[in-house]
């Protein structure tokens, strides 16, 4: 995929990986960047533009839980970019106290901003098709014990993106899915990290956990996502470790299936 020109919407982008996601993607040349999030950035939004004067970038104050709002908002945007071609979704909370509001945010924000850009994207539509990154993690491959409600939306994130990705619905629609896994990344989620998990007598636990994790930064995060729409795989599921992004293969578990349907 070349960026050259493509119309981009960025959930989560105020800050952390989709603010790095912007970026790049602006960098790469992408005409027009949609930066939706429920926070504010006004310094960061005020730089983004005059470094890219010649691209158009809308900032749109939303939270990815409230479903309607979503929707209105995606319509704003295809008013204004006349098409869009990728969605990266980023945004994201971490608070194991907050279960409805993790799952909302996490869970919730992801397909709502996924199906709310469908319409817009399919080419059964009207659209151009396009590619569609949902962020996970790899707490959603493998349990990590202290974390279990944050892992659950995780792990969810990508069942839900592998299912967008069938064969049958890329055919029509022209839209790839992908899932991005990251590791530990430095961003604002690890502020505080020991007050916002469920089992406080981990906490010891915890902050060795979090000593040995290969960190890596939201800007290493946000070149591999950009390889990753480079790759354009639909149903592909990548690890980012290490400042790498490493593809994995996710065999089915499930023999009971009908082998043809």
């Amino acid at each position: 995929m070349s960026f050259r020109g493509k119309n981009a919407v960025v959930t989560g982008g105020a800050g952390g990986i989709g603010l790095q996601v912007s970026k790049q993607l602006l960098a790469a040349g992408a005409g027009k960047v949609a930066i939706m999030d429920i926070q504010d950035n006004l310094e960061e939004f005020v730089k983004l533009r005059a470094a890219h004067p010649t691209q158009s970038v809308m900032i749109v104050k939303m939270d990815v839980a409230n479903k309607k709002g979503v929707e209105a908002t995606y319509e704003e945007i295809a008013k204004t970019f006349g098409s869009i071609d990728i969605v990266v979704n980023v945004a994201g909370i971490f608070n194991d106290k907050e279960v409805q509001r993790t799952l909302l945010v996490n869970l919730g924000g992801i397909i709502n901003s996924t199906l709310s850009a469908l319409p817009y994207m399919s080419k059964d539509n009207g659209g151009k098709g396009g590619t569609i990154v949902n962020m996970s993690s790899v707490v959603g491959l493998d349990p990590m014990f202290i974390i279990p409600v944050y892992g659950a939306t995780k792990a969810g994130i990508i069942n839900f993106t592998r299912c967008l990705a069938n064969d049958k619905y890329h055919t029509r629609s022209g839209i790839k899915f992908v899932t991005v896994c990251p590791g530990a990344t430095m961003t604002d989620m690890f502020t505080n990290f020991t007050e916002k998990i469920i089992f406080p007598e981990t906490s010891d636990e915890t902050y060795k956990i979090l000593d040995r994790l290969n960190k890596q930064s939201a800007a290493d995060v946000s070149r591999c996502i950009l390889s990753v729409l480079e790759k354009d795989k639909n149903g592909a599921v990548y690890v980012i470790e290490g400042k790498r992004v490493f593809p994995i293969e996710l065999k089915p578990q499930w023999t009971g299936k009908e082998q043809a349907l």
